[in-house]
């Protein structure tokens, strides 16, 4: 059953025999458009595709004449420089970051200088599993490695700087988030959320535990902060965790189910301008939007590999002019949709 946007404040819901992720052919519905939009006609808009990314070219990226011969020469394959397996999505500055764990490296497009370039390296030692993103205002880039237990940081042009925390602080860092004065780190096997100082990288707090009540987790994987608020998903307790940046717990919602409004497998999380909750679905191949109480307004993607669909959806991230970032896993690219606000 998907549910439809009517408008922004108190939207009227409309109904459609269908289950959040089931493709269209199988309720009799039309197939995605080329370019489809979320609900669909006659019904007012407020999801429409924008593009995919799989590799530097699908943003305007291009290489010169020199770079090349130079790759050719070293014998480099167009290949190495498309997405394999993403999960993790940052944008800002005009730039798309997305780590991509199947390729053991973190992807850079920077549309406004016509440049690309990967990170693979991290004191000195190959990537293993990059995960978590996120970029500071100087453009330092914050990325967690799950299986070398460490969150590194990176300047503007990909150098190494330094490490926030140690394998011995984490168990398995998952996603990241920032503000101006800390750093939130998930840590997904430790059930629980780190923070550190932006400063100087130290430990200043954690927040959470093994279990299912309020403020508890099971296996928590993606945070976003919005406005001062941290949005978790709490993975195996099936729901989403609504914190304040001090690690006070304030609300939650979500139930196991294939349902619309139910979880399955919930990655990604992300929260647009007019405070909507998106959280990704691996099992539903499908973002579900939720409003601050957990009530589902609109769910987008199903099964496939054509424009618009989805294969074992993660990271999810909306950027300040509403563009949401899917990173689609298993069909290679990162889908890039627009969050149409109510005229």
């Amino acid at each position: 059953m998907l549910l439809f946007f009517a408008g922004c404040a108190g939207p009227e819901l409309r109904t459609l025999n269908s289950r959040p992720g089931e493709s269209p052919e199988a309720t009799g519905l039309q197939a995605p458009d080329p370019a489809p939009a979320w609900p669909p006609p006659p019904q007012t808009p407020r999801i429409q595709y924008v593009r995919s990314i799989a590799g530097p070219a699908d943003i305007g990226i291009k290489k010169t004449w020199l770079k090349r011969a130079f790759d050719t020469l070293m014998g480099k394959e167009d290949r190495e420089e498309r997405i394999l397996r993403p999960y993790g999505v940052f944008a800002g500055n005009e730039r798309i970051y997305v780590t991509d764990p199947g390729a053991h490296l973190l992807h850079v497009f920077d549309a406004k200088e016509g440049r690309y370039f990967q990170i693979r390296e991290a004191k000195k030692e190959e990537l293993a599993s990059p995960i978590g993103v996120a970029v500071d205002k100087k453009g330092e880039t914050y990325l967690s490695d799950s299986v070398l237990n460490g969150v590194f940081v990176f300047d503007k042009e990909g150098k190494y700087l330094r490490e926030i925390g140690s394998p011995q602080v984490f168990v398995r860092p998952a996603g990241i988030a920032l503000d101006e004065e800390r750093i939130y780190v998930v840590d997904t096997h430790g059930h629980r959320v780190l923070v550190f100082s932006k400063q100087n990288g130290e430990l200043i707090s954690r927040f959470g535990k093994q279990g299912n009540g309020k403020g508890d987790f099971n296996y928590p994987t993606n945070i976003f902060i919005r406005n001062g608020l941290l949005y978790i998903t709490d993975s195996m307790n099936f729901r989403v965790q609504i914190f304040g940046k001090d690690g006070s717990f304030l609300s939650a919602f979500g139930r196991p189910g294939d349902g619309s409004g139910d979880f399955s497998k919930p990655k990604g999380i992300a929260v647009d301008s007019e405070g909507h909750i998106y959280v990704s679905d691996a099992h539903f191949d499908a973002v579900q939007i939720f409003d601050r109480e957990g009530r589902l307004l609109l769910s987008f993607g199903n099964t496939g590999r054509r424009t618009g669909q989805m294969s074992l959806p993660a990271g999810v991230f909306i950027d300040e002019k509403d563009l949401v970032y899917v990173a689609d896993s298993y069909n290679n690219r990162v889908q890039v949709f627009q969050y149409l606000k109510e005229k």
